[in-house]
């Protein structure tokens, strides 16, 4: 400890009321000041307390150790004031926490970490959280949000796609490992003949996604192209979201391996869709007020894709998904086979129950077929099933012709396909299905079928099941039908008509088997089987 000048007294003040100050009194000549100086030149000079100075001596003073300490801003978080007194403890200090990052003497987790991290950064502090393809595959992404950490990773291997496919073709899903290092996986939501759906959470945009993985295959994948073209055509037509179809987010392809390709497209997540709606009210049929409510947005979605010549070819109620399970609003989802009308290439469209007489006689088709499926989803809304539940085309075409007849002769004249369906003097060739159940032509009437059900409610229908495409109802002269107006409603008919189902019978709920393609990519609820 240094020692204090001679001729120099400590005076020491011990009083209770306050900390320990301790006071110089100088009283050595050793420094002489000359008159240029601030200090006075004194023989003996004492140190006053700051609170003891005048508001013209502090500014004096904090000039002199602070030339430009009247300019100078200073952080309220900070509490600067003149006074000697230094405490010899701090009381009530609040804990400064420290900001996630890297700690000298503590490892540190992916959850500590801010995003994004660099690629180097995360092979650096990460690398045994990632297998050896990743740690290659990783150095092609700049930002890095998730990487599934604390999962047991797929094992690479030189075949399948490294191990990342299954011989299908199928990306294999692994709950919590990530997508492009920035989507984590978080749940599967279903798969088809295209390839699977998961739900994923993004972690840069801090937001869920439903994410179609299409299947590795060439065929597959160029029809993933032609989708993401429709689909980034139809909301450049859709700025605003207002026409009620699901809208792309993006599209990348992630694990590519020569000329095999996984292709990912993003969408916003939605929740069930019409035919799970239809389930959870035990296929009871839904009231009219509700399907003329979710019939308005179905229609401004096939208005819009019928403006610029887009054939949907896939409309059924599980591409139908409701964007909440306590509303009613809805998007029309999953263009995987839709087509511009003037590339149409496919001749085997639409699932079985919704397919257009059209498509199955061979003729040429039109944005017309989805208002067919239209008018088989209005039916199936209100009765519980659908309307033409054949076993397979030879049925399907019988069902059609039990309730609508015979179609026209020049239609038949026409198809490519009609000599499997009808002899040469253009009679049905009957089959009999699996249940030993024969259909005949014009035995039932779809005014039965649709029994209870408003007039206009009807009669829409009759429009949208022509069996002459080019006198089928369009989707602009739909949504002006009366029915779908907002006038009053037209009683039902109070006869009831033979053969109609009461509410006693039970038999409509042995469902017949449904088109086994899954297209949704939906969030459902977890009390669903």
């Amino acid at each position: 400890m240094q020692k204090a000048p001679k001729n120099t007294t400590i005076a020491v003040s011990n009083s209770p009321e306050s900390p320990k100050k301790t006071k110089l009194i100088l009283q050595t000549p050793k420094h002489k000041h000359t008159a240029s100086l601030i200090t006075p030149k004194v023989s003996s000079f004492k140190f006053k307390p700051m609170s003891t100075l005048t508001s013209k001596n502090k500014l004096s003073i904090s000039k002199f150790l602070s030339p430009n300490a009247a300019t100078l801003k200073l952080n309220t978080k900070h509490k600067h004031t003149f006074s000697e007194q230094i405490p010899s403890t701090v009381k009530n200090s609040k804990l400064i926490k420290r900001k996630p990052g890297i700690s000298p003497d503590k490892k540190p987790t992916w959850k500590t970490m801010l995003m994004p991290l660099s690629n180097g950064t995360t092979l650096k502090l990460f690398s045994s959280s990632l297998n050896a393809y990743e740690q290659t595959e990783i150095l092609s992404y700049s930002e890095i949000y998730y990487i599934g950490s604390g999962i047991t990773k797929i094992k690479t291997t030189s075949l399948n796609n490294f191990g990342f496919d299954d011989e299908k073709g199928d990306y294999k899903i692994l709950i919590g490992d990530h997508i492009v290092y920035r989507y984590e996986i978080k749940s599967f939501i279903g798969k088809g003949s295209f390839g699977q759906v998961v739900k994923a959470y993004d972690h840069k945009e801090k937001k869920e996604v439903a994410l179609k993985i299409i299947k590795n295959r060439p065929r597959f994948y160029q029809q993933a192209l032609e989708e993401v073209e429709i689909l980034k055509y139809i909301k450049d037509k859709d700025p605003n979201d207002t026409y009620c179809v699901v809208h792309l987010q993006d599209n990348f392809v992630f694990r590519k391996h020569m000329v095999r390709f996984m292709q990912f497209i993003l969408f916003e997540i939605l929740s069930i869709d019409l035919y799970q709606y239809m389930k959870l009210t035990k296929f009871q049929g839904l009231p009219q007020q509700l399907i003329k409510k979710l019939a308005g947005q179905i229609l401004q979605a096939l208005r819009l894709i019928d403006r610029y010549k887009i054939i949907h070819c896939d409309l059924k109620p599980e591409n139908i998904l409701l964007k909440s399970i306590t509303g009613t609003a809805l998007k029309v989802i999953d263009f995987g086979s839709a087509c511009f009308y003037e590339k149409r290439a496919y001749t085997y469209i639409q699932s079985r129950f919704y397919r257009a007489p059209e498509v199955i006689l061979g003729l040429s088709y039109t944005t017309s077929i989805d208002m067919w499926s239209f008018g088989c989803i209005l039916v199936e809304l209100f009765t519980g099933r659908p309307i033409f539940p054949g076993e397979n085309e030879f049925e399907q075409i019988q069902c059609i012709m039990e309730v609508l007849g015979l179609p026209p002769g020049q239609l038949l004249e026409k198809g490519s396909r009609v000599k499997l369906f009808f002899d040469e003097d253009n009679k049905p060739k009957i089959t009999t299905n699996s249940k030993g159940k024969k259909r005949y032509p014009a035995t039932r009437n779809l005014r039965e079928i649709l029994f209870g059900g408003e007039e206009g409610f009807v009669d829409l229908i009759e429009q949208c099941l022509e069996w002459d495409y080019h006198k089928r109802i369009t989707p602009d002269e739909a949504l002006l039908h009366e029915w779908m107006q907002d006038g009053e409603p037209v009683p039902a008919p109070k006869h009831r008509l033979k053969h109609q189902r009461t509410c006693s019978d039970t038999s409509f709920l042995k469902l017949p088997q449904r088109f086994d393609k899954l297209s949704s990519y939906i969030e459902g609820p977890s009390n669903l089987s």
